[in-house]
């Protein structure tokens, strides 16, 4: 079973409270916690809707490598959360129950980053039954000025149904 697990959250947002504010029209700051919350909930909900990351954040992929699909030294996963950054670390695990990390030059992704790619080969050589991975990358984009309009403006929408 492939598992996905956010390690570390965005650190801003792609609508700035100042602009979630100038849609509600409010102009003082004694709601802002409620308004920044709701604000969260709506780019949560449109990164789960549309599967694509919207700011810079890290993620973590394990699954079994039976599970992926063989082509010759590689496997391949299917990944969540574009557009991607970089990867940060991949691991494999050995029948001693201890992992060795994969050189990052072993790992890539497809050319529509829908699946990560990972060279195993001198890694399963001596597997005796499956053998969990480990992926962890960053995706999303690092500005928030480089969210694309029609994201941003979906999370502006889905802000609005919530209020």
């Amino acid at each position: 079973m492939t598992m996905f697990r956010r390690v570390t959250p965005p650190a801003v947002e792609p609508v700035a409270l100042e602009e979630l504010r100038a849609f509600l029209r409010v102009s003082h700051e004694a709601e802002d916690g409620l308004i920044a919350r709701l604000g969260r909930a709506a780019r949560e909900r449109v990164c789960e809707e549309t599967g694509r990351a919207l700011t810079a954040e890290t993620w973590r992929m394990a699954a079994d490598v039976s599970e992926g699909r063989p082509k010759g030294a590689f496997r391949a996963f299917d990944l969540t959360r574009p557009p991607y950054l970089g990867f940060v670390e991949a691991r494999v695990a050995k029948d001693d129950g201890t992992s060795v990390a994969l050189p990052l030059s072993h790992v890539r992704t497809d050319a529509d980053g829908a699946a990560v790619w990972l060279r195993l080969d001198g890694y399963l050589a001596d597997a005796r039954a499956w053998r969990p991975v480990e992926v962890v990358w960053r995706c999303g984009v690092e500005a928030a000025a480089d969210v694309p309009e029609a994201r941003r403006s979906a999370v502006i929408h889905r802000y609005a149904a919530q209020v």
